[in-house]
């Protein structure tokens, strides 16, 4: 049986951790999975690849990156919660077509480690992307390129678009901790060890990893790509109320973005709808969905100014 946690992260509080998450299910069957040796972990990774019904397998598609949580793999979305809704919505005609690769991360946060023993960031960006685009039509550049993450996979994901916003078309952050250097690492504390913390992410003040509150400080921060963030109304611990000082951060310093409440706990079923609702913002300029009810949405992709001033979708 594969082992669901990370190596560095074998305390009894981690475990308790994923336990509560899930890290086994039974998958659909609707991603197709590839296997490959990763040169930049040193052995072989899988991802599941979504494709969506009735496409052609010729026209060029967007490529969108879901980066799991904690407890999951490259199967955590194959799910009908997720991959079933996904599916509705783009029969429906209310959701763009779009390809989705769903990379393994481990437990790795989808960061390169700053002791040098994995290379998360390099195996999604420089393996599995140009893997996926090599064998399937996608929009090339980065209008072509959007990325989700949700729990850990959100909080490793925006680190991933923080390095380089202007390599996507956009963000979408769910259920992740969004918090300054200091914060984050007392957050951390609670599931890791500060030696395994060091591993991972270097020691205070050491600069491995970025801020989000000091690189968003301003509108240009975002490099033209769309953020969209946020938490389930019954979110674990301090999530949403982190998320919410995050968009209040921003709208003070008219830095873009969208900050969404969404219905449901921290779990994939919460997770799915909310990737149809964020992948039609994120995807579409002219996104034909109304608000879902139970959700709100703050801030526009052009104006970070509460009820979106210049945007057209203020706070519903």
């Amino acid at each position: 049986m594969r082992y669901c946690g990370a190596r560095m992260l074998r305390r009894a509080s981690m475990l308790a951790l994923l336990a509560i998450l899930g890290c086994r299910h039974t998958p659909l069957g609707r991603l197709t999975y590839t296997a490959m040796p990763s040169k930049s972990e040193g052995r072989s990774m899988r991802y599941g690849l979504y494709t969506p019904p009735g496409w052609d397998r010729v026209t060029p598609l967007p490529l969108v990156i879901l980066l799991h949580g904690a407890g999951d793999d490259e199967t955590g979305a194959d799910r009908r919660s997720v991959v079933g809704a996904i599916d509705a919505a783009i029969e429906a005609g209310t959701l763009r077509p779009f390809i989705m690769v769903a990379p393994d991360g481990d437990n790795g946060f989808w960061v390169n480690w700053h002791d040098g023993s994995h290379h998360y960031r390099d195996w999604v960006l420089n393996e599995v992307v140009p893997d996926v685009r090599a064998k399937h039509p996608t929009i090339p550049g980065a209008e072509g390129l959007h990325l989700v993450g949700v729990s850990m996979g959100g909080g490793g994901g925006l680190q991933m678009w923080l390095a380089e916003p202007s390599r996507f078309a956009s963000a979408t952050i769910l259920s992740a901790p969004i918090l300054n250097e200091r914060d984050t690492r007392a957050f951390l504390r609670r599931f890791m060890s500060p030696r395994a913390i060091e591993h991972v992410f270097g020691p205070p003040g050491s600069g491995a990893g970025v801020d989000p509150y000091v690189a968003l400080a301003g509108p240009e921060a975002t490099g033209g790509s769309r953020l969209l963030f946020g938490a389930a109304r019954q979110d674990i611990g301090g999530l949403l109320a982190s998320n919410r000082r995050f968009h209040e951060h921003l709208a003070a310093r008219e830095v873009p973005h969208r900050f969404v409440t969404f219905a449901g706990k921290h779990r994939w079923d919460a997770w799915g709808p909310m990737f149809v609702f964020g992948l039609c913002l994120q995807t579409d300029p002219q996104c034909p969905m109304a608000t879902p009810p139970g959700y709100s949405l703050v801030g526009s992709p052009d104006s970070a100014a509460p009820g979106g001033a210049r945007g057209r979708r203020g706070e519903r």
